[in-house]
């Protein structure tokens, strides 16, 4: 197995056992990750200077408000989250006019509530909609501090994109951070954050097509494709998260981003792309987007060499590695996710089209495979039944993102879909 494979299966056996610094890391990660759940919501500026936010959530110890973690938000930034335990919490974010890292008398404010109290019980769900609205100047509440300055070497500044633009050579996507979004997936978030991010504002004149990578990939995996497709018609968006983390979190973060992005534009289409693990991800979107909120405007998914049947070795990793990546649970065959993903068609609601590869090496512990997907896991059944077409080609798992031929294909795709809607 190349380096490649490695990353994707997570472990050879011979490095399963091995109680290694990033098992330990990841170890410290998954137990964080655990005992947390993700809190925030949308945030707006209404000051007519437009500068950047800082977002502070509070606790109360024996009556004093206390900053637990703050975030500075780019000025475009609209959607913020905190990562926090069981407990009660505040939020409030001001705009650092100054930018001398507190509040001033003058500066704009905003609150959750008047502020109120937040009483977080449960870490089954997140809790969203915590929204903020900075429109204040006068009011600022009595008894709490602002000034950032002592704790902010102890806690992480992150953001949440949602129409960033940007590049695919910015650092975020490097494959070292990558590697850090699977193996620390917690640690990544606070570090390389995570969202939607474009390559050109946003145009009502072209479709964007929405691209998903792996496990331990990013934006960057899809360089070739999103070069060589008609940048007139189309427009790349680019799903960037720690793929460490359980797929149920990271579909359910994707589809608030869509929705909201999809408040603000009110596009008629979108199309999603998906590679490896990132298939998964995206049917998981795509169903909550489809069928539990009704919308309408998903017309076309293309799965790359996706796992739709699990991976035997993602199991292995579960039952023997010192600690198990989150994520990895998901890709267990028969695992829960794996059959919620599974449980509504998409056939006759979107264009659904199965791109698989199979230029495998004759490998011990897998059967036919591209490298590092079996045949039988590409192409299960259920999967089948909803394609309208299915296309192999004779690449590896990594090297059909760059192939000509798959290029050829997936552009004949998107000019089928695009005449028929």
């Amino acid at each position: 197995m190349n380096k490649r494979i490695l990353q994707f299966v997570g472990i050879l056996l011979a490095v399963i056992f091995l109680n290694s610094c990033m098992f330990r890391k990841l170890k410290e990660d998954v137990k964080a990750l655990e005992s947390r759940v993700g809190i925030g919501g949308e945030i707006t500026n209404q000051s007519p200077n437009k500068q950047p936010l800082t977002i502070l959530i509070y606790t109360e110890i024996e009556g004093k408000k206390n900053i637990r973690d703050f975030k500075i938000m780019d000025k475009d930034d609209e959607i913020y989250m905190f990562t926090v335990p069981k407990g009660l919490y505040y939020i409030l974010a001001f705009e650092d006019a100054n930018s001398n890292l507190v509040y001033d008398a003058g500066e704009y404010f905003g609150l959750v509530g008047k502020p109120d109290r937040i009483s977080i019980t449960s870490l089954n769900k997140p809790v969203a909609n915590m929204n903020i609205k900075v429109a204040r100047t006068d009011g600022f509440p009595k008894g709490f501090p602002t000034d950032i300055t002592n704790v902010k070497a102890l806690i992480g500044v992150s953001n949440i994109a949602t129409g960033t633009i940007t590049t695919l050579d910015n650092e975020i996507f490097s494959e070292e951070n990558a590697k850090m979004g699977f193996w620390q997936p917690l640690t990544s978030l606070y570090t390389n954050g995570a969202g939607v991010y474009f390559l050109e504002a946003y145009d009502p004149k072209k479709i964007p097509i929405l691209f998903v990578h792996g496990a331990s990939g990013s934006p960057r995996n899809f360089q070739f494709i999103a070069e060589n497709i008609d940048r007139s018609r189309f427009q790349p968006w680019f799903y960037h998260y720690p793929s460490g983390f359980p797929l149920e979190k990271i579909n359910r973060f994707l589809n608030y981003l869509i929705t909201h992005l999809h408040d603000e534009y009110q596009f008629k289409q979108l199309y999603v792309t998906a590679h490896s693990m990132g298939g998964l991800v995206a049917r998981g979107f795509i169903l909550k987007n489809v069928y539990d909120d009704g919308n309408d405007y998903i017309k076309l998914f293309v799965s790359i060499s996706s796992p739709f049947g699990g991976l035997k070795t993602a199991k292995k990793g579960v039952d023997s590695a010192p600690e198990a990546i989150p994520s990895w649970h998901d890709v267990v065959p028969g695992s829960p996710y794996i059959k919620k993903i599974f449980s509504k068609p998409l056939n006759g609601k979107i264009d659904y089209y199965l791109l698989f590869s199979h230029k495998g090496d004759c490998s011990f512990f897998m059967d036919n495979n591209d490298g590092a997907v079996t045949l039988r896991s590409q192409l299960d059944l259920r999967a089948q039944k909803d394609a309208i077409s299915k296309w192999g080609f004779d690449e590896g798992h990594v090297t059909i993102l760059s192939s000509q031929d798959v290029l050829g294909i997936y552009n004949d795709i998107l000019e089928k879909t695009g005449s028929s809607k």
